[in-house]
């Protein structure tokens, strides 16, 4: 039997190692393909459970604020009654000017009741396209409509400061 040089020896222990090797590479190329799909997968779903959380919020937010409203536009409606009845008592000259505050609160009574309407239907379809732009479309739109609505409260309670004494 003849002997195998030391150097072609080693060299074919070299390729039976990067042979062996290069297949434990290949199953933790695959493994790790795997993992990142697994993981993918999972913030894919955690994305959406979190989007269905979010969602699920804004809902319960808006059902809640436009509760508030419609009660707050129910209450003023009350009160606008009962100064048509002061109106109805007060003189001539009074009367006249109270009137058309009056009807003037009416109008942007009227307007806010309008507006609150048409976000809702709005908010109805954007929710169902539901991004971050429909939570900040909400909040302008509630920040912006409680500053109206405070300023409506003010101009009725204020009604009859200025005219009767």
């Amino acid at each position: 039997m003849k002997k195998i040089p030391g150097a072609i020896t080693a060299g074919l222990l070299i390729a039976i190692f990067m042979c062996s090797c290069n297949d434990a590479s290949k199953k933790d190329m695959g493994d790790a393909s795997k993992n990142i799909k697994e993981a993918n997968a999972d913030v894919k779903e955690a994305v959406i459970d979190a989007n269905d959380t979010a969602k699920a919020n804004t809902i319960a937010a808006w059902k809640v604020f436009k509760n508030e409203s419609d009660t707050a536009i129910a209450v003023m409606e009350r009160q606008v009654v009962v100064l048509e009845g002061k109106i109805a008592k007060a003189n001539t000259k009074e009367k006249e000017k109270l009137n058309t505050d009056l009807n003037k609160t009416k109008e942007k009574l009227h307007e806010l009741k309008e507006k609150l309407q048409q976000r809702n239907a709005a908010f109805e379809n954007d929710i169902n396209k539901f991004d971050a732009t429909v939570v900040s479309k909400n909040e302008s739109f509630e920040r912006e409509f409680k500053h109206d609505m405070d300023e409506l409260g003010t101009a009725i309670k204020d009604l009859f400061k200025d005219n009767v004494k």
